[in-house]
């Protein structure tokens, strides 16, 4: 779970998936359209893609409605061919489905941004189940925190240091800690509402020192930045129809 946040509530994030190894969580997911989710490159980096399975329609993972959850194979996997395992950049994949993904008030893609914008100063919301603390266990109710979205250049005089923030990469966070993403909220996604009402997916939970320490804020892959990428490679799916919605309630 989110480190510092509150609940969600249900289909507040029709969105949000889950990625499944072996039939454990253990990162995060969005559906960008009827055939694929994004997540980060190093969810999937060296794993097995017949173990893989993406759950959509989750909420309270203790409290299972069968009949609400949609369970993926994944038949096609595409990390960025730039992603840097040592240092996360370009840390973004593509997972493909083996059928496509029927929408409902349950299930549906996120917007993406239409360019690469500079979101720094804008509060934005990250979602996970991943763990509550760096020691704890994963939270089985989706969890969200609001987190303020630094300049690169302000990234780059926290404690990572200039060399470790690319411009490929977005911060977001409190000085002082304690609001954060966590273990088990990778490759999820970072959310903000676009000028239209519409909620765009701006970020992908990458890596952090750690969760909600001072001085070290969460580090999200910047989506603008692979807006051709992801085209080029989900050519034959639906996209968003312009959700409305908000994410800050």
């Amino acid at each position: 779970r989110i480190v510092g946040g509150r609940p969600t509530e249900a289909y507040d994030y029709p969105w949000m998936a889950g990625l499944l190894y072996k039939g454990a969580l253990y990162c995060g997911a969005t559906l960008i359209n009827d055939r694929y989710v994004v997540t980060a490159a190093h969810c999937v980096d060296g794993l097995d893609m017949e173990s893989i399975h993406v759950l959509l329609g989750g909420h309270d993972l203790e409290n299972v409605k069968e009949e609400e959850l949609e369970l993926r194979a994944v038949v096609r996997m595409v990390k960025h061919p730039k992603f840097e395992p040592k240092t996360f950049n370009n840390d973004i994949a593509i997972l493909q489905f083996d059928e496509p993904i029927p929408f409902s008030r349950l299930i549906g893609p996120v917007c993406l941004p239409q360019s690469d914008i500079d979101y720094a100063g804008k509060v934005a919301v990250v979602t996970g189940w991943g763990r509550v603390n760096e020691t704890g266990n994963i939270s089985p109710i989706l969890a969200q925190v609001e987190v303020p979205i630094y300049t690169n250049e302000a990234c780059q005089k926290t404690k990572y240091g200039k060399q470790a923030i690319t411009e490929n990469m977005m911060c977001a966070g409190y000085d002082h800690g304690e609001l954060d993403a966590c273990q088990g909220d990778s490759g999820g996604p970072l959310h903000l509402e676009g000028k239209d009402r519409k909620i765009d997916l701006i970020g992908v939970v990458s890596w952090g020192q750690g969760c909600g320490r001072e001085g070290y804020p969460g580090v999200y892959t910047r989506m603008g930045r692979y807006l051709k990428w992801i085209a080029e490679n989900t050519p034959d799916a639906c996209y968003c129809g312009r959700r409305q919605g908000r994410t800050g309630d």
